[in-house]
């Protein structure tokens, strides 16, 4: 008798439409950051705004991270799920493939950027900071979900064995 060949496909289409739609809520939230100088809580500052941008940011922070665990969920339904499922602490993982690495290289230039210019230089928060400070919260999202499981599921195209 032949042994079989166990074929392992990567993720449903549902998946990587759930997966497309976290990271554009991500990028919007992220997105709110640039705005942040116009918005103020201060008497004379524009304090709807300040509100909307606030609720923008943690609404669409939380619904990434809701469709990010639906993900999940449906890649702990998947029967072969253990078969693509590499180990290791997501935060812990870098460079798993050419996107992570983009992020990751951002990532790592975005704190560096934040210690030198808020904690050595202490500069005021200007454009630059806002700018970059924004490039680092996106990067850090891009990078837990690029280097994370759900990505391998969805994406990486798996030997048959």
């Amino acid at each position: 008798m032949k042994d079989k060949k166990l074929n392992v496909k990567p993720g449903n289409r549902s998946g990587k439409v759930l997966f497309i739609l976290s990271i554009v809520s991500f990028l919007i939230s992220s997105a709110t950051i640039l705005f942040m100088s116009y918005g103020s809580f201060e008497q004379d500052g524009n304090v709807n705004l300040a509100y909307a941008l606030a609720i923008t940011f943690w609404t669409f922070l939380l619904l990434g991270i809701v469709l990010s665990l639906i993900i999940s969920k449906q890649r702990r339904r998947d029967i072969l799920s253990a078969i693509t499922d590499s180990g290791g602490i997501v935060f812990l993982r870098f460079f798993k493939n050419k996107p992570a690495t983009v992020f990751d290289v951002l990532l790592i230039a975005g704190i560096i950027y934040l210690v030198v210019s808020l904690l050595i230089i202490r500069t005021l928060p200007s454009l630059l900071t806002l700018a970059s400070t924004f490039t680092t919260v996106f990067s850090l999202e891009m990078h837990v979900l690029l280097n994370g499981k759900n990505y391998e599921w969805l994406y990486k195209k798996h030997d048959s064995k």
